[in-house]
């Protein structure tokens, strides 16, 4: 990709996150009065996924708006879309309660292949539990500098700390 379509394409998402976070607050304040005048536990949970969903998919494309807008600090926001990536595909499958089988049966599917990729998601575990999610200031393994200086050396080199079979098998 051309660096004018690269900026061509973040000024569209740029434009589009206008009306993106227009929408996502519009849901999450009407969530909130739906929320907060419900008494039906099953009914609470149902708005409390939803919510999830939605604040989930709106930052993702926030970090990624951040990724493509500010490249030189590709580390940060790379390590914060792969924690959500993370909960999106690990925590919250089993989240979705009974009373929404089909719809988690489906979201489940719809995710075996991405789970089904062993180096993405061992990449993706160890971001989340080394680098974003548990920060061991006492173990002495130092991992959230070793992973800034991996991302950095790959920044550079034009590679992503996160690796796919998918992705390395089109090189």
């Amino acid at each position: 990709m051309t660096t004018d379509e690269l900026a061509r394409r973040v000024d569209a998402l740029r434009a589009d996150m206008e009306r993106t976070r227009a929408d996502y607050e519009q849901i999450m304040v009407h969530l909130a009065g739906l929320s907060s005048a419900l008494t039906d536990e099953s009914k609470r949970r149902a708005l409390e996924l939803f919510a999830t969903v939605v604040a989930t998919d709106y930052e993702l494309k926030v970090l990624l708006l951040q990724d493509l807008s500010y490249p030189t600090d590709r580390e940060v926001w790379e390590k914060y879309m792969a924690l959500l990536s993370w909960a999106a595909i690990d925590e919250l499958p089993p989240k979705i309660g009974i009373e929404y089988r089909e719809a988690g049966r489906a979201f489940k599917d719809a995710l075996k292949p991405i789970k089904s990729d062993g180096d993405y998601m061992s990449n993706l575990t160890e971001i989340r539990n080394r680098v974003v999610a548990h920060r061991d200031l006492e173990g002495g393994d130092h991992w959230l500098a070793q992973w800034h200086l991996t991302a950095i050396t790959n920044k550079h080199n034009g590679r992503s700390v996160v690796q796919s079979t998918a992705s390395s098998s089109r090189r």
